[in-house]
């Protein structure tokens, strides 16, 4: 049944994990990449698209070649669908360069979607998927410039 889910909403469900995701990666603290993900994981549990997009770059591109305004429209959606979202981090990875950096995790949402029409049966209550995210500064900010996204466990592309 969980094969079913997957090929439902697979990009709706990826796209609301980049962001909540990226959103709890590690850093030392006082990091200007942790204080943007740390604002990122804030607004992506309080369901606030519009806060959490403020982290992302305006030529943010995804993988499969789904754009900003894609991302956007799915998690829009993808938070719509449910009354409370977590998600939590492990294995975090961090690659620093001169404005950017490289980020890959292991992100776990776990929700419960709203009760009507059905769509507790539709929309999963759990899921993991592992991140490959690149950030670089952008109006002074750290923001998600590009992202790859894979059911946790399954070989990259």
């Amino acid at each position: 049944m969980s094969e079913m889910r997957r090929e439902r909403d697979p990009r709706l469900l990826a796209a609301a994990l980049l962001i909540a995701g990226i959103a709890s990666a590690c850093g030392p603290s006082g990091d200007p990449v942790q204080g943007s993900l740390d604002a990122m994981v804030k607004a992506a549990n309080a369901r606030d698209a519009s806060a959490l997009f403020d982290h992302l770059a305006a030529g943010f591109e995804a993988a499969d070649g789904s754009s900003l305004a894609d991302a956007k429209s799915n998690v829009e959606r993808y938070f719509a669908a449910y009354e409370i979202l977590d998600v939590s981090i492990r294995d975090v990875r961090i690659e620093r360069g001169e404005g950017a950096a490289r980020v890959r995790l292991r992100a776990q949402m776990s929700g419960q979607p709203r009760k009507i029409g059905g769509l507790e049966g539709i929309v999963p209550s759990s899921a993991a998927y592992d991140f490959d995210l690149r950030l670089a500064v952008e109006d002074g900010k750290w923001k998600v410039t590009w992202a790859q996204w894979n059911p946790a466990g399954a070989p990259a592309p």
